[in-house]
């Protein structure tokens, strides 16, 4: 994907936000976009067609980003709300009114919600299982398959859930800045581990 002159400018201005710290304020997430790519990067429609990809692609609810190998893709959300996709991943966006979710359906995924949400504003991580709920934060996730999923987080306080079939919760653990959350469930039965992770440890992607 090529960017020149307005087109340059707003990619610089949403990577800054992905980088950055975070600020205060409110937003909804109205616009989701795909502001860049790296590598090689498909998007599917909620029909699961194939979309052209073109600068500052809009995206949609049941729209489906998959990365190959060292591919990476940046999702900006109301210029306050930025994920990236890490190599080998794949992310579904669904969305219905102020409900904003999405399900890693494999790999990793870096998120950074500049501006707190609104009070009738919701934003989850998940996959069918596992589900963090985010407000104004920003960290990443790891998964391995449907049932076990790492939160790591670099600012903020998220709530991490684990899920029964039925989306009811079955535990559920708060984690802080400085925090990781290892979410299982086997057999039935649901876990969450916290503990403190070494800021060596953050990866490549993230950075």
């Amino acid at each position: 994907m090529k960017y020149k002159g307005r087109g340059l400018l707003a990619l610089c201005l949403a990577l800054a936000l992905l980088l950055s710290a975070c600020g205060n304020g409110e937003n909804t997430a109205a616009t989701m976009h795909l502001v860049k790519t790296e590598g090689t990067v498909s998007v599917d429609d909620a029909k699961g067609e194939a979309v052209k990809l073109m600068e500052n692609l809009g995206l949609f609810s049941g729209y489906a980003l998959t990365t190959q190998a060292a591919s990476y893709g940046w999702i900006n959300m109301d210029d306050t709300k930025l994920a990236k996709l890490d190599a080998q991943s794949q992310v579904d966006i669904n969305k219905a009114d102020k409900l904003l979710e999405l399900n890693v359906r494999s790999g990793n995924l870096f998120f950074n919600v500049t501006e707190p949400l609104e009070t009738d504003e919701t934003m989850n991580i998940r996959t069918s299982t596992m589900m963090v709920g985010i407000r104004g934060t920003c960290g990443w996730v790891e998964t391995e398959g449907e049932n076990q999923m790492r939160v790591c987080l670099l600012r903020g306080k998220v709530d991490c859930m684990v899920l029964d079939e039925n989306s009811a919760v079955l535990t559920m653990e708060t984690i802080t800045a400085g925090q990781a959350a290892l979410m299982r469930l086997e057999n039935g039965e649901a876990f969450i581990t916290v503990e403190e992770f070494d800021p060596q440890e953050v990866p490549a992607f993230v950075e």
